[in-house]
């Protein structure tokens, strides 16, 4: 007879870890699609800038400058992912219960990790005035959305995962839109934090504000800092941030070749913390920083 076996129980850490491994090791050994072609302009060649548990590794499209986690992901099964639900992510996936949320929207959510004040500044300097529209692509359950709409602004949400959008819409007010066609050309400002590195290809972001933002409209985009700068600095943070859920790290270069690619305009990259006075002077400043932030403008239609 067999002996009863203790289940092996590993520290959370280490679970993700070995769930990690074990996902690149099946993607990479049974997946004759997955190949080292960049996932935005579909270059096949890239150099490898860091591996990871043997079987990942990051790669550098020397074509357009993006950052991209090998084994990729297959595009169907990572938007299935964030809609039903599986993405966990502390704070940024789990709804607080109603007498914590009373208690954030009383504090408008000041001191906390979704406090968004430094992005409304970041919106204020670059001109946007109290009751200029925003898509806010990928809001999560809505917390940025509700502090935008506070200070003054016309906030559109946009969110695939069918609980935090009913939780922004019910709990939040959120006005989430299912679809982003009933915005096309609409928008005075894109804005999105901590999303497309999550995306299979960067650029499906970029399409989005090509189709919603009204001629002279706005981009502005956060993300973790992809930038060599960034890598040498600090770079334990650096190889965190890649992984099963950042598929990709957007460099200045990318981000910027992307934004003139499409004919974008006034196009800056910094990093945190930024400077609000770059901010204003559409200033470029230092890339060093954990955080990416790219701001550009649609061409003004002409008279």
């Amino acid at each position: 007879m067999e002996a009863n076996r203790t289940p092996v129980c590993y520290p959370h850490g280490m679970k993700r870890q070995v769930q990690y491994f074990l996902w690149a090791l099946r993607r990479t050994l049974l997946d004759a699609t997955v190949t080292a072609d960049c996932p935005s302009c579909g270059s096949s060649s890239s150099r490898l800038i860091r591996r990871k548990y043997l079987v990942t590794s990051l790669r550098e499209c020397t074509a357009c400058g993006l950052r991209f986690r090998m084994p990729k992901e297959d595009p169907q099964k990572a938007e299935s992912f964030y809609a039903n639900e599986v993405y966990a992510q502390g704070f940024t996936t789990e709804f607080p219960a109603d007498t914590e949320l009373s208690k954030l929207l009383e504090s408008n959510f000041l001191g906390t990790e979704k406090d968004y004040s430094h992005y409304i500044r970041i919106l204020e300097r670059c001109g946007l005035k109290a009751g200029a529209s925003i898509l806010d692509f990928g809001s999560s359950w809505g917390y940025g959305s509700w502090q935008m709409q506070r200070a003054g602004f016309n906030v559109y949400s946009y969110e695939i995962g069918r609980e935090r959008n009913r939780y922004a819409r019910e709990k939040l007010s959120c006005n989430m839109v299912q679809d982003l066609r009933e915005l096309d050309g609409k928008i005075d400002c894109f804005f999105s934090a901590h999303v497309i590195e999550h995306l299979p290809n960067p650029r499906t972001m970029f399409d989005e504000a090509d189709r919603v933002l009204r001629p002279g409209g706005l981009f502005v985009c956060s993300c973790p800092n992809g930038a060599t700068a960034r890598e040498g600095k600090d770079p334990v943070g650096y190889h965190k941030n890649w992984n099963q859920v950042h598929p990709l790290m957007l460099t200045p270069e990318f981000m910027l070749g992307e934004a003139k690619r499409r004919g974008l305009q006034n196009c800056v990259a910094l990093s945190s913390p930024v400077n609000l006075d770059d901010v204003s002077d559409r200033k470029s400043g230092s890339l060093d920083g954990s955080d990416l932030l790219m701001i550009a403008e649609t061409k003004c239609a002409i008279a």
